[in-house]
């Protein structure tokens, strides 16, 4: 069984939060990943196809 394709919101929100390069086509990964930049405040950057490294991350929270 093969995935669904990403909705064009999917696909908009991944872009806010992870960097992806030319070549490799967004996935599912990518919207889980985005989901845990939001979470946490920072961004990803997609090296290749399930590889991913911090771009940000977030303030320490000093309260």
């Amino acid at each position: 069984m093969s995935e669904p394709e990403l909705t064009p919101e999917e696909a908009a929100f991944v872009r806010q939060y992870v960097d992806i390069p030319p070549g490799p086509s967004v996935d599912r990964q990518d919207v889980v990943r985005a989901r845990l930049a939001q979470a946490a405040g920072g961004r990803y950057r997609k090296v290749g196809p399930g590889l991913y490294e911090v771009a940000t991350k977030a303030a320490p929270d000093n309260n």
